[in-house]
């Protein structure tokens, strides 16, 4: 029975639950399909259980299954922790920190973040990737990321916020705006400009849009896009506005290449930004040790 979880069988199953395919888990892996196939059959035998559930797109997770999962997943976060332990023995240790983050976090992370985490702890090395909010939770959750920041995040039970803070959405307009003298703005008002917004993968378009629902708007999206930096773009020269939270666009607005408005909506107001790990894991020194700098020195972590 043992044997049915070694460490080997145990990382391709997680690839497999993690990607919802035997054939996707495959190529990520290197290895045959049917070589991953048969070492599930064979689990499945042994342990007198189904886990997974399969059909034509793909597999999911049974209720055993998840189990095996989450005993998988700590298995993995405790060699991950065992590893960073033993590295502050090691002469050049070197560690390295995952982060899945929005693009909207990116200017204050590395200014307020990783440059004193960078000349303090040159030791650390770090792989940063952005990510819409509901794929940077399943990073973290799915032990893809080590630290997700996220903004209008839905928490659940898998997932625990070290930090969060109240960052209102605001209105992004040009400065040749007729909304740029005012310091807020209905959402009425900004729904009636040009609009370009970032699409249904981030968390802001859900916020707008069921912010709009609740009051009869229509929302008009002139351009969707996934880049923050069209978005500022779009702005800056005049096309059109756009909605983001005010850290995002600090520098911009500094500089005065676009103005940032309050929004008179208590929805809008209410929402906040969050630095997540996986639930019920034990954090290895170097990833609580960029998590607390991160939580402290990052303005989107200060209400």
């Amino acid at each position: 029975m043992k044997d049915a979880l070694d460490s080997r069988f145990l990382r391709e199953f997680l690839a497999v639950a993690h990607l919802g395919s035997i054939r996707r888990a495959a190529e990520r892996l290197n290895l045959a399909p049917s070589a991953i196939s048969r070492k599930i059959t064979a689990a499945e035998a042994r342990l007198g259980v189904a886990l997974f559930e399969r059909s034509s797109k793909g597999v999911v997770l049974s209720e055993a299954g998840e189990l095996l999962r989450e005993h998988a997943q700590h298995l993995q976060d405790e060699q991950t922790y065992l590893l960073d332990q033993i590295g502050h023995y090691r002469d050049g240790r070197s560690q390295l920190v995952r982060i899945a983050t929005g693009e909207g976090f990116t200017s204050d992370l590395m200014a307020n973040g990783l440059l004193e985490l960078t000349r303090a702890h040159p030791d650390l090395r770090f792989a940063i990737d952005h990510a819409g909010t509901e794929e940077l939770q399943r990073r973290v959750v799915e032990g893809e990321a080590d630290i997700g920041i996220a903004y209008n995040t839905t928490l659940t039970e898998t997932a625990r916020s070290l930090a969060h803070a109240r960052q209102p959405l605001c209105g992004i307009v040009p400065v040749n705006s007729p909304l740029a003298t005012r310091k807020s703005v209905t959402l009425a008002e900004m729904l009636d400009q040009p609009l370009a917004m970032l699409n249904a993968a981030h968390g802001i378009r859900h916020l707008v849009g069921q912010a709009a629902a609740d009051r009869g708007l229509a929302l008009r999206v002139q351009i969707e896009t996934a880049s923050i930096a069209l978005l500022l773009r779009y702005v800056c020269v005049g096309v059109g506005v756009s909605f983001l939270p005010r850290f995002s666009v600090a520098s911009q607005a500094e500089r005065g290449d676009l103005v940032v408005l309050d929004i008179e909506e208590e929805s809008l107001q209410r929402v906040s930004t969050h630095l997540l790990v996986r639930a019920r894991r034990r954090l290895p020194r170097s990833i609580e040790l960029v998590a607390n700098i991160l939580s402290q020195r990052m303005v989107a972590f200060r209400d």
